[in-house]
């Protein structure tokens, strides 16, 4: 394993994925907007009344902190039928005396919990919102300690090693087909009759039972990536709760299935382009510096992963071509592990494909004990619970074609994958638009180089958002909050004094 230089993170960051196409190892490297694209919600309900208020038991955590767990219908049409359990963590406000509210939280996904940006709060969020607001996280339904939890695999290893991202033949890709239908199953049969009920739709209205059982008329909402989405969808079926609310980076809400996708194609590989900029720009400074032609190298690591593969950690296997891949998407979230990629291709061209494993990795949520969180598996299922339409063969294959014209440097030529989601159970959600009519204020933040939500896809979003205003901030990362003084002042005025800044600010 090669020891990551000092300056570099000892740690590398964990990823939030946002909509990745859905074959099944393209769940976690390909690009995360989505494939199935839209969004799938259902009817514009004011309120829930027929579903009985929970009593929420807070028992104590570590650091003032506390948990309990939220009691809500599988399937909200069936209010007496099955039942499952969100699992919550509230960080109380610093100071009582100037408490608002509380402060819903999630960090994007689909699929990750929304706790722990509750258990780490001070990382998450400044002293003008701790003070205020308690900081109430959730792991929405079948993600995280809430269950039932999505599950479909066990060893994600073994997911990368059998997946071929440019089959040669027939043969092969019925093989990586084969492998969609198995991983399908696994979801189907180990997660149960609560993944029809798993739609975006039913976390919002999981998240108006919390703010009914947390016994408050209006509340107020933060979220990032996909969280920005789930918070489109609240404000659009809830709008008379809402408070204030703040969505960073932002997918676009119109976008049909394929131009989804391309979307994003572009913002990874702009993202790309720009860190291959970087290293010619540093020069010698740049491990894969190379003369000045720092691509030619990158493409040097892709194909030596992709026909042979390069030795990685002691006990797990060679770093493919999917490795590779998820291990350069994990990097564009931010530029601040540019850095880390570029030693990773320097040290897989000696051989040693360590720190691209640990950097794809960071994104898969692997542990310290060789598991895996069920992260990746609930992405996907999510996904596919909000698909408004399933993409042809025909078109799947039409879209991989222009993906490889789009980011030839993410997508290889002869790239191939399928969609899942005609292999699960149907969705039990009715699409409806997002507008947010009604809810105010909104913020929007968009950035300048984010590769998973472009900016012009967060644009998109603010427009469609009923008297939302837009700041776009300058910085080449996915969720600008906490970037500068100046978005972070936008934020706090908009939760703490539901004062929505001048249109057209730039941070």
């Amino acid at each position: 394993m090669t020891d990551l230089p000092a300056d570099l993170p000892e740690e590398l960051p964990r990823r939030r994925p946002r909509r990745a196409s859905l074959t099944a190892i393209v769940i976690v490297i390909a690009l995360v907007a989505g494939l199935i694209g839209g969004f799938v919600v259902g009817r514009s309900d004011s309120s829930d009344p027929a579903v009985d208020v929970p009593e929420l038991v807070w028992e104590p955590l570590e650091g003032g902190l506390e948990q309990a767990r939220l009691t809500a219908p599988v399937d909200y049409d069936e209010p007496d039928g099955a039942a499952l359990e969100l699992y919550l963590v509230r960080r109380p406000a610093s100071d009582p005396a100037k408490r608002i509210g509380s402060l819903l939280v999630n960090p994007g996904g689909p699929g990750f919990g929304g706790t722990f940006m509750a258990l780490n709060a001070e990382a998450f969020a400044a002293p003008a919102l701790l003070d205020r607001f308690d900081i109430v996280g959730f792991d929405p339904r079948g993600t995280g300690r809430s269950t039932p939890a999505v599950d479909c695999i066990d060893d994600y290893d073994q997911l990368f090693v059998e997946t071929d991202l440019t089959p040669d033949d027939e043969a092969a890709r019925e093989r990586q087909l084969e492998r969609d239908r198995q991983y399908a199953q696994g979801c189907s049969t180990r997660t149960g009759e609560a993944l029809a009920h798993l739609g975006t739709v039913n976390v919002a209205r999981d998240m108006d039972l919390l703010r009914r059982a947390l016994g408050e008329d209006t509340i107020s909402y933060f979220g990032t990536s996909y969280g920005c989405e789930l918070g489109a969808v609240w404000a659009t079926l809830f709008p008379d709760t809402v408070r204030a609310a703040v969505l960073d980076a932002c997918a676009d809400p119109t976008a049909d299935p394929s131009e989804g996708v391309r979307q994003q194609a572009r913002g990874f590989q702009a993202s790309v382009e720009a860190f291959l900029a970087r290293c010619t720009e540093v020069g010698a400074e740049c491990p894969i510096y190379n003369d000045g032609d720092p691509t030619a190298a990158y493409l040097a690591v892709r194909d030596l992963a992709a026909t042979e593969g390069i030795p990685s950690l002691e006990g797990r296997p060679p770093v493919n071509e999917a490795f590779f891949q998820q291990a350069v998407i994990t990097a564009m979230y931010s530029e601040e592990t540019w850095s880390a990629l570029a030693f990773g291709l320097a040290s897989a061209l000696q051989g040693d494909g360590s720190v691209l494993t640990q950097l794809a990795d960071a994104y898969t949520q692997r542990a310290e004990d060789g598991t895996w969180g069920n992260e990746l598996e609930a992405f996907a299922v999510i996904s596919c619970m909000d698909a408004k339409v399933i993409p042809t063969a025909e078109e799947q294959e039409a879209l991989m074609r222009d993906l490889v014209e789009l980011a030839p440097l993410l997508y290889a030529e002869g790239s191939f994958f399928a969609s899942q989601c005609s292999l699960l159970p149907a969705t039990a959600d009715t699409p409806v638009t997002v507008t947010g009519g009604g809810a105010s204020p909104l913020l929007v933040i968009g950035s300048t180089g984010d590769p998973a939500t472009p900016l012009a896809s967060t644009e998109t979003m603010a427009a469609t958002l009923e008297g939302s205003v837009l700041v776009v901030v300058d910085s080449n990362q996915h969720g600008s909050y906490r970037f500068n003084d100046c978005i972070d002042e936008a934020v706090h005025d908009t939760l703490i004094e539901r004062e929505l800044p001048s249109p057209g600010l730039r941070c």
